[in-house]
């Protein structure tokens, strides 16, 4: 005869209530607000450009994405400034053949002398400062706009009140689906705090901002040593409550070029350490946490469940309250995977990403043990890796 006492319900309904709330948790269950389309006398008051490239042996990278960056559709006129970092390919070479044909694209570059600071700020800095225009929209070699209408749908939200704007960016499909998932879930998590809060850290290839209000709070006065973060720096130094817009719009997307696994791997380990020097990061990453804490509970609980329920199969058959763990565990697991990847399916059309149903879950979970292997590699690292400081 089959009996079922009452912890044992209780315990069997806690798994499947946890599989049902967990995903109620995750980034893809909270949204992340689409700007609403401006009007046409919007567009007549668009403020003039500079587009900041920072390059460094990019010659291939720029004969493939400078000619959409020239060629935006943008009648209120914009300049392109490249701040090379003399290297070892022909750089030069392609950026002055480009400079014949384009009357708006200037090239400077970094002093070789320059020493004991991040030659990538040094790089952004210089650039600002050279900038004819107001509004400096910051973006790198490696990545080339979707489309010819990215300059309008960043600037339509050059308003008063507004320092900073936020677009979208991406690797390209030869990413593999874990990066572009990872980078994915990096974005919701940055434009949901802008837009919700005051913005935290923006990943690289698609920011805007004012060059007075860098140039006045002192650039990266503070931060000039640590060889990498420029975007994180940028946003977290200036950007305050209802200061930073978002554009979600596809036309305003950045395509990046899928990086290597070693590049992929020390811009990792690179935010490791900046992130050490951000402020605000609690805040920011207390969600994550929260995530990734309901989701390894009800895959534990989940599991446990199952065994206890093949456990009890075995000592004790006739009561059957194996059946019961085991009916249980086995709807959680459905309903854990059937929400979790509706939801994660929603969250990547949304930006275009194309990731398989049924990679969300497993990506997911993958996400927390992959940081916790970079976090020992970054613990393991030399520390004098990630400033200019050798001394």
């Amino acid at each position: 005869m089959i009996q079922f006492d009452t912890t044992t319900i209780i315990i069997c309904a806690l798994i499947i209530g946890m599989a049902i709330v967990a995903p109620m948790i995750s980034i893809f269950f909270r949204t992340v607000r689409n700007e609403e389309e401006p009007s046409e006398e919007e567009d007549l008051s668009l403020p003039p450009l500079s587009i900041l490239l920072t390059v460094h042996d990019n010659a291939r990278e720029l004969e493939r994405h400078l000619p959409a960056i020239l060629s935006q559709d943008y009648p209120a006129g914009y300049e392109v400034i490249a701040v090379v970092s003399r290297g070892e390919d022909d750089t030069d070479d392609v950026l002055k053949q480009f400079a014949n044909s384009h009357s708006n694209l200037y090239v400077t570059f970094i002093p070789d002398t320059s020493r004991y600071m991040s030659r990538k700020k040094l790089a952004v800095t210089l650039g600002v400062k050279a900038a004819k225009n107001e509004w400096v929209l910051m973006t790198d070699a490696t990545c080339v706009p979707s489309s010819d209408q990215w300059l309008k749908h960043m600037a339509r939200h050059a308003t008063t009140g507004t320092d900073l704007v936020i677009g979208y960016s991406n690797y390209d499909d030869e990413a593999t689906d874990f990066q572009r998932f990872e980078r994915l879930v990096s974005q919701r998590y940055i434009l949901r705090k802008a837009q919700r809060g005051t913005a935290y850290r923006c990943e690289p290839g698609n920011l805007m901002f004012r060059k007075a209000c860098f140039l006045d709070g002192r650039g990266f006065e503070g931060n000039l040593k640590y060889v990498r973060g420029e975007y994180d720096f940028i946003v977290n130094k200036f950007a305050e409550r209802g200061n930073v817009a978002t554009v979600t719009a596809p036309e305003a997307w950045m395509i990046e070029d899928a990086p290597t696994k070693k590049q992929y791997r020390n811009r990792l380990l690179y935010y490791m350490e900046t992130r050490r020097h951000l402020e605000r990061s609690f805040g920011y990453r207390l969600p994550a946490w929260m995530d990734q804490c309901a989701l390894h509970l009800t895959v534990l609980f989940i599991v446990a469940a199952f065994a206890y329920g093949g456990f009890l199969l075995t000592v004790q058959p006739s009561e059957g309250k194996g059946w019961l763990y085991i009916g249980s565990a086995a709807l959680a697991l459905i309903i854990t995977l059937t929400v979790r990847s509706i939801l994660g399916q929603r969250g990547c059309r949304q930006f275009g990403e194309q990731i398989p149903a049924w990679k969300i879950l497993p990506f997911e979970i993958a996400m927390v043990w992959k940081g916790l292997f970079n976090k020992i590699r970054y613990r393991l690292a030399d520390k004098y890796n990630f400033i200019c400081h050798k001394v």
